[in-house]
């Protein structure tokens, strides 16, 4: 939890989603293609706990991955945990 812009106090929830539990087709997903291939019970679930007021930050191998030279998935993770809590 942390402070959001209106100083009133945030959540989120953090999903690390191992590609092989938790897309449909595994073998064939791609960078491109990921975030359309979650499982529908991941999307349920996840859309029952944003009605709750949750922030839902998913992540995986694929949304971490580094877009400019000389940027690592830790700098790809706190940009968008920046985002989330903003």
């Amino acid at each position: 939890m942390t402070l959001g812009q209106n100083g009133k106090e945030k959540s989120l929830i953090i999903e690390y989603d191992g590609v092989e539990f938790h897309i449909k087709n595994p073998e064939v997903v791609t960078a491109q293609t990921f975030d359309q291939e979650y499982l529908e019970y991941d999307i349920q679930r996840q859309l029952e706990l944003e009605s709750f007021g949750y922030g839902f930050l998913r992540i995986n191998k694929f949304s971490l991955l580094p877009r400019q030279k000389g940027e690592t998935s830790a700098d790809v993770l706190n940009e968008r945990l920046e985002k989330a809590f903003a």
